[in-house]
């Protein structure tokens, strides 16, 4: 692996190998190494930046975080400069940017790997420490319901990659909502893919992925927008209709009481928190297996 860019781009046996490295270095710590790795971050962050400091501080490389706003690229410098420079002082960079676009010139000029922290198109790091929890699990191999928004970027990820272990993958989406064209193609190449508009299609369900639906929205589409997708909250009501040792899960932040309930949330099902706490462990794996440590 050269960079960390997009579920899409990465294949089934590297992420077999990612939770294999996983496994053996989840609680380990090494001394310092003399090295550096950048943090180049234009949109909110909470866990994936704070999870990515804590994996280079315990694999020993330090950590320059460079701030968007307080960089040159707020004046007008182009991508592709900020990238070679950067190659100068760092052995990766790690970038959570606002157009996945700017992610491709990044990855293509720089000359250390570049591992994708979030772009509006693909979390690739979000879905990889979704696989490595459902892979502790042991439920790689079963069927994921993915609730809420089908087109985000955690979805993206998640048909992405799910299809790449064979799991059966079904959209529960309200009506008029469709999946991005090109990873739902991607994912039907590998995996059974539906789309359902039905709560009930959650009986036979392994994993119910609650995604992140509430966002800003111009003022005329939100109300409906909040209309049609509060009614497939993931709640107990959608629970008794499935399986009783469904595993669900959750992206973070999560908005409860209107895409989770509380109940779900901090209940017996969730693995959430492991979710969030896997972040840790792969992205330390990814940062172990990119810089070859």
């Amino acid at each position: 692996m050269k960079n960390f860019i997009a579920i899409a781009e990465t294949s089934r046996k590297e992420l077999e190998a990612l939770f294999a490295e996983t496994d053996k270095i989840r609680d380990k710590t090494v001394a310092a190494r003399g090295l550096t790795a950048a943090l180049l971050f234009n949109m909110p962050s909470t866990r994936t930046l704070v999870s990515f400091e804590a994996a280079l501080e315990q694999l020993g490389i330090a950590s320059a975080h460079l701030n968007y706003v307080f960089s040159q690229m707020i004046r007008g410098e182009e991508m592709q400069d900020t990238a070679r420079a950067l190659s100068q002082y760092v052995c990766a960079t790690i970038a959570r940017l606002n157009d996945h676009r700017l992610m491709a010139v990044l990855a293509k000029h720089s000359e250390v790997p570049v591992i994708n922290a979030a772009t509006p198109e693909e979390h690739p790091c979000q879905a990889l420490a979704d696989l490595y929890t459902l892979h502790r699990k042991k439920k790689l191999k079963g069927n994921m319901v993915i609730v809420g928004d089908p087109a985000n970027n955690v979805t993206n990820s998640l048909l992405a990659g799910a299809s790449l272990f064979g799991m059966k993958i079904t959209l529960l989406v309200p009506r008029g909502y469709a999946p991005v064209e090109k990873y739902l193609a991607r994912a039907k190449k590998n995996a059974e893919v539906t789309i359902a508009h039905e709560i009930a299609c959650v009986k036979e369900a392994d994993v119910i992925y609650a995604t992140g639906w509430v966002r800003e929205l111009p003022e005329q589409e939100s109300p409906l927008h909040l209309k049609s997708f509060s009614a497939y909250q993931v709640d107990e009501a959608m629970l008794k209709q499935a399986p009783d040792d469904v595993a669900v899960m959750h992206p973070l932040p999560a908005f409860r009481g209107l895409e989770i309930s509380n109940e779900v949330l901090d209940g017996k099902n969730s693995v959430v928190w492991e979710q969030s706490k896997n972040r840790l462990y792969v992205q330390k794996a990814l940062l172990k297996t990119l810089l070859s440590l």
